[in-house]
């Protein structure tokens, strides 16, 4: 009997709240995958500057997204204490977060061509991604908006409604896209500009759906009543404690991602390839890590504001331990049939394409043990972001990434003649001292609030 009640209170809540996020992250993935497949067949200097925008906007989009996720976290805290209307007074500081943050991201987006040239770019890839970027300038607002609407709901364990907007949104943008790249139904083809107006219209159309829903929607509305209300106390200051770290640490891990891309290239463009493909597959799972890791830090965060510390403390070990159980299963797969994941991108019975293909499987193997540790790092992360702990992350993400993993990367690559796997090994060391690190601080803090 006791088992079950263990399973009612602390298994079912935790993942009422991950699957659903958990698919979202998995939906989400889909739009640039599909991007990146229509632009493919535009040729390969449109592919090239599509690239460009990809890590750029993947960039900008993490840092802001990490800025905005603040706001669930404060969301959760005061749901656990069922204060609604401090709920609604955090969602109208969100909502104007969210404004603030377009404007830089705007300029930004208008004005990379100098910058992408200042790397190297040719002038016609980086006019292409210049007029890419130029119509997707126009869906920010929207987008951001949207973001900060839907964190809220996060907070308050909407988890489903997440799923459902973004299941909107990306067909929406890969079908915008795909009309307006190669002007189908009667529409002129706008090639590569129409991947960013295809995204500006499914930002605006999303935006106004949502909006639409929350405010006839009484379960939702009641959390934005008060964004008008500018009386009350502002907790903007907050919000951006709370979420720059948070920026910063996603901007870091992403920064490390995009300099191991160069790393490889430098060795060979095949061991690039590699590496590629075996980032395909991390960025695809790790999704749901990142999904799971935000349902630990909703969880939890209602739990705290309950003052339940202890319950709060299970779902954390709760949640990390079915993080790395996930990646074991991955981890399998990886060991056991690589060449069922290759076969997707390449074909493996070309003989051309042998010494690749074992680069490939040397890869995926030591990235199904970097997932394994990775998951309970980003699990921990969410755990302590529930006690509105970020600066600590951030600071565990630049030692493990840029003080360990690179240097020993490049050691075991260029100074012991490992390859590129070395690169992998250093990353496996990285993550594993940053969850030594993170363990420590969970139990210490955890420590505090249970005193």
């Amino acid at each position: 009997m006791k088992n079950n009640i263990s399973a009612k209170n602390d298994i079912y809540p935790l993942l009422k709240l991950a699957i659903p996020l958990a698919l979202t992250g998995l939906v989400q993935s889909a739009t640039w995958f599909f991007e990146t497949l229509f632009l493919a067949h535009l040729g390969p200097a449109t592919l090239a500057a599509g690239s460009l925008v990809s890590w750029f906007f993947g960039t900008l989009a993490v840092i802001m997204f990490g800025a905005l996720s603040s706001i669930n976290i404060l969301v959760a805290h005061k749901h656990g204490t069922n204060d609604v209307e401090g709920i609604s007074f955090i969602a109208r500081d969100g909502l104007i977060l969210a404004i603030i943050l377009t404007i830089p991201a705007i300029i930004l987006l208008w004005n990379m061509a100098p910058i992408f040239s200042l790397f190297g770019q040719s002038g016609s890839v980086v006019a292409l991604a210049s007029s890419y970027l130029h119509a997707l300038a126009w869906g920010i607002l929207a987008n951001f908006i949207s973001m900060a609407c839907l964190e809220v709901l996060i907070g308050v364990g909407k988890s489903r409604t997440i799923l459902i907007f973004s299941i909107l949104s990306v067909s929406l943008n890969i079908f915008c896209s795909y009309v307006l790249i190669f002007g189908k139904f009667g529409f002129a083809a706008y090639g590569i500009a129409g991947a960013g107006w295809g995204m500006t219209i499914s930002y605006w159309v999303t935006l106004v759906v949502l909006l639409i829903y929350i405010f006839i929607t009484k379960h939702c509305h009641v959390y934005f009543k008060d964004i008008l209300n500018f009386n009350a106390s502002s907790h903007l200051i907050e919000l951006l404690q709370i979420g720059i770290p948070m920026g910063g640490m996603y901007c870091v891990e992403v920064a490390f991602f995009f300099a191991l891309t160069l790393l490889m290239g430098l060795i060979g463009n095949d061991l690039q390839a590699a590496n590629q493909v075996a980032m395909q597959y991390l960025g695809l799972f790790m999704s749901m890590i990142f999904a799971l890791a935000q349902a630990i830090t909703v969880r939890m965060g209602h739990l705290i504001g309950a003052e339940d510390i202890h319950a709060a403390k299970k779902a954390s070990y709760l949640g990390i331990a079915i993080a790395v159980v996930l990646n074991i299963i991955v981890a399998i797969f990886y060991w056991l049939t690589p060449d069922m994941l290759i076969s997707i991108d390449f074909d493996i019975r070309n003989p051309n394409n042998l010494a690749l293909i074992n680069m490939i499987k040397q890869f995926l193997a030591i990235c199904a043990v970097f997932q394994i540790i990775e998951s309970a790092r980003i699990a921990y992360f969410g755990s302590l972001r529930a006690l509105k702990d970020t600066r600590f992350t951030m600071l565990t993400s630049i030692i493990s990434f840029w003080c360990i993993a690179l240097p020993i990367g490049y050691i075991l690559a260029m100074y012991l003649h490992v390859g590129g796997a070395g690169y992998w090994w250093g990353m496996v060391m990285g993550a594993g001292f940053s969850v030594v690190l993170l363990q420590w601080r969970f139990k210490s803090i955890i420590r505090r609030y249970i005193k």
